[in-house]
């Protein structure tokens, strides 16, 4: 009996690992522009039950998801259960990245390069650290099943967020753009997941 419960977790996770695998599409660039950032003048806040969403700036992309991870214990996980790594340019160019080993832990991005040199400029240009908060179940469902590599397409809002007892949490903004290597709440408003990165 209990070899049978042995085999099927290992299968189980012989699946999730398979699931995850990661997403290649050989060298070169494949998302070329970085997403479109839009200030928003007058802003309709979005309430929840603990808490006020409101929305700063909209954003719209097509970009490549280089790290990801899901949080199953994380305070904020009942709004963001999944933070994605975005990027465009240089970084989603496959034989940049097999140089770099990319991870997201505890809310914040990591970047080490394992085989320099690598090409000159800041490479922290062309990636945005997104904790997403999906407007519907259907693209929360997707957030969950993106794999690391993959391309998407989203809008959105970079938001910031007010719990009922005056807590905040600000998506860091200056001159229309995100703050370098900084962390933004983003509402998720729609989401489609490209199959073909000539799209």
């Amino acid at each position: 009996m209990l070899k049978h419960i042995f085999l099927i977790i290992v299968l189980i996770c012989c699946y999730f690992l398979w699931e995850q695998r990661p997403v290649r599409y050989g060298g070169g660039i494949i998302v070329e522009s970085k997403p479109m950032v839009t200030h928003i003048a007058f802003p309709n806040s979005i309430e929840t039950d603990n808490y006020i969403i409101t929305p700063r700036y909209q954003i719209e992309g097509k970009v490549r998801v280089i790290a990801n991870k899901r949080y199953w214990f994380d305070d904020m996980r009942h709004v963001s259960s999944v933070d994605l790594l975005l990027a465009w340019d240089r970084m989603s160019d496959e034989d940049l990245l097999r140089r770099m080993l990319v991870k997201i832990d505890d809310r914040s991005y990591h970047v080490q390069m394992t085989k320099p040199p690598f090409q000159r400029g800041n490479i922290h240009d062309n990636l945005i650290m997104a904790h997403t908060i999906p407007a519907t179940e259907r693209i929360q469902d997707k957030l969950k099943s993106i794999r690391r590599g993959q391309l998407i397409h989203f809008t959105g809002y970079i938001v910031d967020i007010e719990n009922r007892i005056g807590n905040e949490w600000i998506s860091p903004v200056r001159d229309h753009w995100p703050q370098q290597r900084s962390s933004q709440w983003v509402w998720f408003e729609d989401l489609e997941i490209i199959e073909d990165p000539v799209k």
